[in-house]
């Protein structure tokens, strides 16, 4: 399209006018995963060198939906020096435990969210959803651009990294482990040898209860066919003490 009158000025812009219609290709696909949008991105270099680093890349590559919040560059340059390059040299323990807290199962988008919304990450643990004056946050995290779509799911960009608020290799905190992840009949739940009973609880993607027995310690296993497709949180109370974490149902 020509541009035929340039430069016809007001107060909030200026106007060109054109001799023909723009037209965009909507037959355009979306990308394939997150994690191509990440890889796609030039103010995400520092979350793709992470994510391949940790073992995540095809882990976000699969069916999903995945909601990921992706922090940028400038997000990752705030922490203090020498963070970045203490948690690239252990990809998979903290670094991939963070990288978890940045994603949630489920395709979440900006108008899924609402004031005060507790959302669950892969990680195990919550985030909270503020919005004040139009504005996202995630945690203390600003949503900066929203609803960057793929065929597995979405991405947020954030302008800050979140960070879990308690360590999982805290020592006082419960270690639990769940395998296969992820599963098509059952799960098995690892929990530590205790004398007591422990209180399990599964909820689904929009937090209703879908299963809750008392379970022994030691190695339990759980039937989970009867559950549908998707990502379920599970959580264990043992002495005072809680996990959680997340499997996928196939």
């Amino acid at each position: 399209a020509q541009v035929i009158i340039a430069d016809l000025e007001a107060e909030n812009g200026v106007v060109h006018v054109i001799d023909a219609v723009l037209l965009p290709n909507l037959e355009e696909p979306l990308p394939a995963t997150v994690v191509d949008i990440i890889v796609a991105s030039p103010v995400h270099t520092t979350l793709e060198a992470a994510v391949i680093a940790a073992e995540l890349a095809d882990d976000l590559s699969g069916t999903g939906p995945f909601t990921v919040f992706a922090p940028t560059d400038a997000a990752f340059a705030a922490l203090p020096a020498g963070t970045v390059d203490a948690l690239l040299a252990d990809p998979t323990g903290d670094l991939a435990q963070i990288l978890l807290y940045h994603a949630v199962g489920g395709a979440v988008f900006s108008g899924d969210l609402a004031d005060g919304q507790i959302v669950t990450t892969l990680q195990g643990q919550d985030v909270t959803i503020t919005i004040t004056g139009g504005n996202v946050f995630v945690n203390d995290a600003q949503v900066i651009v929203a609803d960057i779509e793929a065929e597995n799911g979405v991405v947020h960009v954030i302008d800050a990294v979140l960070l879990p608020e308690i360590s999982v290799q805290e020592k006082d905190a419960l270690q639990m482990a769940i395998y296969p992840n992820p599963a098509n009949e059952q799960v098995n739940i690892q929990l530590p040898v205790s004398s007591g009973k422990a209180q399990l609880t599964i909820y689904n993607q929009v937090g209703q209860v879908v299963y809750t027995e008392l379970i022994s310690s030691g190695i339990q296993q759980v039937n989970v066919t009867p559950l549908t497709q998707g990502y379920y949180t599970v959580e264990v109370k043992l002495e005072g003490r809680v996990a959680r974490t997340q499997f996928l149902k196939n």
